[in-house]
């Protein structure tokens, strides 16, 4: 490890504490500068560490607590808040003030110290599967694990949909789906890139409601192959029907690629397969 690596996260632990003090203030507000100043940082950079918390809240389906950090020139969040409409201000932080953030746990408290970087754990996962237990034991919030899990296939899959070989390099446009859905799976399954395959939004939608499925040899499957049940037209052809039968796309490390057991156990319910 890199003695000197900047480390988004630990800044992130020390600036949720400062905004969950903020949301709670009179003002309600805090400028770039005074919350770059309270963590220890130029004030340039602070915006990498409200992108990791600006990220949490929105996997997490939290209020947008990044909205209360403004441009000292005219009160509202810089470009980078995507968390709300900016057209909404008012309400946005309304929303975050009537939020019990000290009831919160901090969710970063695993970089407190420094010594986890994020992105070691997302190889950590994309390259040892095996390690998934280890490292959910690490991170005790489960909006960061949900991050990792996604980070850690977007490296295995090399931001590519497994379903249709469209890659997309920016963040958010590619989805982590799971074989064995969250709720069903152990602490080690939840985090095990093996028990997971990226996709689009569409196709992760189709898997996760049984209308496209893969087999044990990573073959494709579509319920209406057949087109029984309605008749497709030609984009819905191309999207569902042309996959049928064909080999999804897997990670370069095939230790990354869907493992049969969890293929298994989500076919078992499928009543078609």
């Amino acid at each position: 490890m890199a003695p000197n690596r900047v480390n988004q996260y630990q800044r992130a632990f020390l600036a949720w504490d400062v905004l969950a003090e903020v949301a709670q203030s009179a003002s309600k507000k805090i400028t770039y500068s005074d919350l770059a100043a309270k963590i220890g940082i130029h004030h340039r950079v602070v915006n990498h560490v409200l992108g990791v918390i600006q990220e949490y809240c929105i996997v997490s389906g939290l209020p947008p607590l990044t909205i209360l950090v403004v441009n000292k020139e005219h009160g509202k969040p810089g470009n980078g808040f995507i968390a709300h409409d900016p057209e909404d201000f008012e309400n946005g932080r309304a929303m975050v003030a009537a939020y019990n953030w000290k009831a919160l746990p901090n969710p970063f408290v695993f970089a407190a110290d420094g010594a986890s970087h994020f992105d070691d754990l997302v190889n950590q996962l994309a390259t040892n599967p095996d390690s998934s237990e280890e490292v959910y034991r690490k991170v005790k919030d489960r909006g960061v694990r949900q991050m990792l899990f996604r980070k850690a296939l977007r490296q295995a899959y090399d931001d590519t949909c497994a379903f249709t070989g469209i890659s997309y390099s920016d963040d958010g446009l590619l989805e982590a789906c799971h074989i064995v859905p969250w709720a069903e799976a152990t602490p080690a399954e939840r985090l095990d890139v093996r028990n997971g395959i990226l996709l689009n939004p569409l196709h992760h939608k189709l898997f996760d409601c049984q209308y496209l499925t893969i087999d044990e040899q990573h073959v494709m499957h579509y319920q209406d192959h057949e087109q029984q049940l309605w008749e497709h037209n030609p984009m819905e052809e191309s999207l569902t029907v042309d996959l049928h039968g064909k080999k999804m796309l897997l990670p370069e490390d095939s230790e990354c690629a869907p493992a049969a057991e969890f293929i298994a156990r989500h076919n078992k319910k499928i009543s078609w397969f």
